[in-house]
């Protein structure tokens, strides 16, 4: 069997490139981070393999399709960011906050997201969608960076 093919009984052939590895590398290494794609053109350029930036986003829509990563628009511009949910989707019953200087995406799983869910829902009728949610605001860790961003 050719050592780029990956199948199982009844499954598709799936085929494993240095391309799709480095892909898969980077979303690993940032699992706590929003990126996009060219993000990840940068990272497989800086490790020296020459890809189209439509293959980087086959590949990211296919895991999107899979649920291993969210996808989300920048209401400003249109700008597709991903975040990596994890083999089981632990995204879904939770808020997030990201950081706008440092890129961190901090996940906010804890007993008090049933009572927002409820809350908005309840008092205001609106059903918030938890896998692409965001707080944007600046973390612990850049807070008490010497340049003061407000």
């Amino acid at each position: 069997m050719n050592d780029k093919m990956i199948c199982s009984e009844g499954q598709k052939k799936q085929y494993r490139t240095k391309c799709k590895d480095l892909i898969i590398a980077y979303i690993e290494s940032h699992s706590n981070e929003r990126f996009s794609a060219a993000d990840i053109a940068d990272y497989i350029s800086e490790n020296g393999i020459s890809t189209n930036i439509t293959t980087i986003y086959r590949n990211l829509d296919k895991l999107t399709a899979e649920g291993k990563l969210i996808k989300t628009k920048n209401p400003g511009n249109d700008c597709c960011f991903y975040q990596y949910a994890g083999e089981d989707n632990r995204c879904d019953g939770h808020l997030h906050m990201q950081c706008k200087v440092c890129g961190k995406v901090i996940h906010l799983n804890d007993k008090y997201m049933a009572e927002v869910y409820h809350y908005l829902k309840n008092e205001t009728g609106f059903k918030l969608d938890f896998r692409t949610s965001i707080l944007v605001g600046i973390c612990k860790n850049c807070r008490i960076l010497p340049i003061n961003i407000k």
